[in-house]
């Protein structure tokens, strides 16, 4: 186990298995804090692939795994999958490996340490910078700093504070801080800042100098509150949106227009709506369909069959169905993001989100492809496109510009 983790713990394993693997198209996509709820890994937009990802850091924290031994995960993955990643293999399997048990370590202590009891036992930190050779001067110059444990400075500047940062807080007693020589804690520290170009929001963020970008939060902060507010009051605890929407959204591609042999009458048999969506793909039954991104998707009866094994099509979606086998084939628009477990609100799981705007007689609609946890919905509304935007959430996978790219 390597020497930041060497002692993994219960709070730090579940924090990362709490975590939903989230496809993205770059490391912006999941930023700072949001880190706490959806496990990325930048560049990889199949879900499989992410999946793949937490399975091997999961195994490296449950089973104290090496460096060497998570290379060798990461070479199989990149192999089964044909995943063209940035980067040495060195150099980006270690960046992966590192980065998230180090932060799960950092999370799972900061969980420890906001209990109330141990907040009372230990109301002070230090910052300890790790000794590198190579180091960033600010975390040199914070090294022995004390500060009061809840000092607004540690919800930007606790560890770690960029890549490779193996600065570490400690917790500090009353007594600890007399020994140390501190009646007193330290003077909070002045920060000096750079200017960070979002270019996927064109947000200007303003980082404390010494901070790499998406590190200025304290890890695990965003899921303490209910933890702390336990102690305080019993609460009914409730579903927290995940704020994994971080991309401006571009302008939307002309509508496509749709024709008269489009569109089917709403009276006709089940089977006919449902052989119409496959003839769609060319195929009669069974078949594994890639999407735009290369996302299998299956296709298949079943897909229209309820819990009882009868075909079940929504009336209003039925004329559309041509319609809506294109917006998986050809979508304006694929999103990424993340609902409640079904069986366990706790819990977060992937959803894919397909969008196509069309033309009807003068009119401009929009069909939605859902598909997310063994189910999918669809939904068409031809009438007006102004419910869409607020369906445009999430990391976007894809945008088709107007030359059709």
């Amino acid at each position: 186990m390597p020497e930041f983790a060497s002692r993994p713990f219960s709070e730090a394993i579940d924090y990362f298995n709490q975590k939903a693997p989230l496809p993205t198209n770059g490391w912006q996509d999941v930023y700072g804090p949001q880190h706490d709820r959806a496990f990325m890994v930048a560049g990889a937009n199949k879900t499989a692939i992410v999946e793949d990802f937490a399975t091997a850091i999961q195994a490296a924290m449950e089973n104290g795994e090496t460096l060497e031994e998570f290379r060798a995960r990461f070479d199989d993955i990149v192999t089964r999958h044909g995943w063209d990643y940035k980067g040495s293999r060195g150099w980006r399997s270690r960046l992966i490996y590192e980065t998230n048990i180090r932060q799960s370590y950092n999370a799972g202590r900061e969980r420890q340490m906001s209990d109330p009891a141990y907040r009372e036992r230990f109301p002070f930190m230090q910052y300890r910078h790790s000794g590198a050779e190579n180091y960033r001067p600010q975390h040199k110059a914070w090294d022995g700093l004390v500060l009061r444990a809840d000092d607004p400075w540690w919800d930007v500047h606790s560890p770690s504070n960029g890549y490779g940062c193996k600065c570490k807080k400690f917790p500090v007693s009353r007594r600890q801080a007399k020994r140390l020589g501190r009646e007193v804690p330290d003077e909070t520290p002045e920060d000096e800042y750079r200017e960070f170009l979002d270019e996927r929001t064109g947000e200007v963020k303003q980082i404390p100098l010494g901070i790499d970008p998406g590190f200025e939060h304290r890890p695990g902060a965003s899921l303490l509150r209910p933890f702390a507010n336990r102690h305080r009051a019993e609460l009914p605890e409730h579903v927290q949106p995940v704020p994994v929407n971080t991309s401006t959204k571009p302008t939307l591609p002309e509508p496509a227009p749709t024709t008269p042999d489009l569109l089917l009458d709403d009276a006709r048999p089940l089977d006919d709506y449902l052989n119409t969506f496959l003839e769609e793909f060319g195929v009669d039954g069974p078949t594994l369909f890639r999407d735009i991104t290369g996302e299998p998707i299956a296709l298949d009866r079943i897909m229209f069959e309820g819990a009882d094994g009868a075909i079940s099509i929504d009336e209003s979606l039925r004329p559309y169905i041509r319609l809506l086998a294109r917006t998986l084939q050809q979508p304006d628009e694929v999103w990424t993001l993340l609902e409640p477990d079904i069986k366990d609100a706790k819990r977060l799981r992937v959803k894919r989100r397909y969008l196509k705007r069309w033309q009807q007689d003068g009119r401009i609609g929009f069909t939605l492809f859902d598909q997310g946890q063994g189910v999918w919905t669809g939904r068409a509304v031809m009438d007006s496109d102004e419910s869409m935007e607020q369906l445009r959430e999430g990391v976007l996978l894809y945008h088709r510009t107007e030359d059709g790219s």
